[in-house]
């Protein structure tokens, strides 16, 4: 099973994230993120097997934090703007990564400790790419503001049309 942990996004902010996303130059190579599919990644966790599951389910039990604020804003690019792959906008919060290294720190017997870089996946960029406008238009944007009252455990199902996600199980803030 390939997992992942992750932070819903509210409707309104897939939106305006996705307005924004309509702009991306219409070339070869790069694939828009559909809104539905737009999360936070916390924690990749890779492939797990079944048997793993209940373990790693118990230790994501143990996680307690209190429901904190998120603001998006920004767009950037993954690694860099002459090598771009990833089109993101930015998540901006301290306890959004506070609550990525609780995941690290309780995840590090069994998964490799992962850096954190807040943000929501746009697109991906398979062909070289120059987004400089674009980024100088987009850089400041906000996106909206939302609560995160709960993280989730997440399924990433590959397949010929893309992957396709299932909520294995949701954690709430205390």
């Amino acid at each position: 099973m390939r997992l992942f942990i992750a932070v819903d996004v509210p409707p309104e902010v897939k939106r305006a994230v996705g307005r924004a996303q309509k702009e991306l130059p219409e070339k070869g190579g790069l694939k828009r993120v559909e809104l539905p599919m737009m999360h936070i990644t916390l924690k990749f966790l890779g492939e797990v097997s079944p048997r793993m599951l209940d373990r790693v389910d118990g230790v994501l039990r143990e996680i307690s934090f209190s429901p904190f604020r998120v603001k998006v804003r920004g767009v950037g690019v993954f690694p860099n703007k002459k090598y771009i792959r990833v089109v993101w906008a930015g998540c901006e919060g301290q306890e959004l990564a506070g609550l990525a290294g609780k995941m690290n720190e309780k995840l590090g017997g069994m998964f490799p400790e992962d850096t954190f870089s807040p943000h929501i996946t746009m697109a991906r960029v398979k062909r070289d790419l120059v987004l400089d406008d674009y980024l100088k238009k987009y850089g400041n944007e906000r996106f909206g503001e939302f609560s995160v009252r709960e993280f989730h455990l997440v399924e990433s199902v590959l397949g010929p049309g893309g992957a396709k996600y299932n909520t294995l199980a949701t954690y709430s803030g205390r």
